[in-house]
């Protein structure tokens, strides 16, 4: 076979395959400015306090993994009806997690549910990953943020330096508990970007 008939013949699945991506990001961009539109007006916003480190992903690339400070709950620091998802038998379920605002301005979560609560529940979901006695360990789907490589270097670089910063990650959520990032906050309300860019600048003097 000749290369431009077979250049011929791949091209229509290659247009295909580009306008698939297309759609997929054009999906994930709609979805995330309409989450974000439906938290705003509703001012379903809420900031969690958490760890960070700086992993490498050979796919994904340099990010930064946050582990929120309610990763683990016990059960006896949530509502009664809380031992009612101790009964999924499902693999890593889904769960429900009602949020309380704390004295701090951060929200913890105050209940777990196995079935969505109602629109004027402020919630967010979560999957459990594993049970221990009477402690549920918690995975969040907004628990990556990603920076560029230098300033994901220089985060990692400050080791347990960074927790007197007091990061928060603040998130957008809609009424069916779905959520995407707003921003990493440290030392109250200072974006981590201008933060380590701060850091950077004057290392470069």
């Amino acid at each position: 076979m000749k290369k431009n008939d077979f250049a011929r013949k791949i091209f229509p699945f290659f247009i295909i395959a580009v306008i698939v991506q297309l759609g997929v990001i054009a999906f994930i961009l709609c979805r995330s400015s309409a989450i974000k539109n439906e938290a705003e007006k509703s001012n379903r916003i809420a900031s969690f306090k958490c760890e960070m480190r700086d992993p490498y992903n050979p796919f994904k690339g340099r990010y930064v993994e946050l582990t929120l400070s309610e990763t683990s709950k016990e059960f006896s620091d949530l509502d009664i009806q809380s031992l009612e998802v101790k009964e999924i038998k499902r693999s890593t379920p889904i769960v429900f997690c009602l949020l309380k605002k704390d004295a701090g301005g951060n929200f913890r979560i105050s209940g777990l549910r196995a079935n969505e609560p109602d629109a004027d529940t402020l919630f967010v979901r979560a999957r459990m990953k594993w049970f221990y006695g009477d402690s549920v360990t918690l995975s969040f789907p907004f628990n990556e943020y990603y920076m560029q490589e230098n300033y994901a270097r220089e985060v990692d670089s400050l080791g347990s330096a960074f927790y007197e910063l007091e990061p928060r990650i603040e998130v957008y959520i809609d009424s069916h508990g779905n959520c995407i990032q707003k921003a990493l906050y440290v030392k109250g309300d200072q974006r981590i970007e201008d933060y380590i860019g701060q850091l950077l600048t004057i290392k470069n003097l």
